[in-house]
């Protein structure tokens, strides 16, 4: 039993290991430093600074999608593009929508969604 638990642990640790270095390189090889992830109808105020991409990750429940390109109230943040995350989950689509903070300012953000998914307001400080 004990040599049991200390495998299943050692495979444990391992896996983890695996995580982090991945999660490294992918966060040292990004050229997406900024990431923030919304689900459902989570509105939120982010602060990014000037130059810097960043992306935003909607999760759809149900039919449709969020429509693409966003809103932007100003030109403080450029839409980059928007593209299907996956793996993909039975619950319907993931998208991450990418940015670019041009320059100081504040832009509200605003996610339509094609169905019945609430509409996302996220405001944008770009500093």
């Amino acid at each position: 039993m004990p040599v049991s638990i200390s495998v299943e642990r050692s495979r444990a640790l391992r896996y983890l290991a695996l995580i982090i270095v991945i999660a490294f390189f992918a966060a040292c090889g990004s050229d997406n430093p900024v990431g923030i992830s919304i689900t459902g109808s989570t509105s939120r105020t982010l602060t990014v600074p000037a130059g810097s991409q960043f992306s935003v990750t909607l999760q759809t429940i149900g039919p449709g999608e969020y429509s693409s390109p966003p809103g932007l109230s100003s030109s403080a943040v450029q839409f980059r593009d928007v593209a299907d995350v996956c793996p993909c989950v039975p619950a319907g689509p993931t998208q991450r929508f990418r940015f670019l903070a041009v320059g100081p300012g504040s832009t509200v953000i605003r996610f339509t969604h094609t169905d019945r998914n609430p509409m996302v307001e996220d405001t944008v400080l770009v500093r």
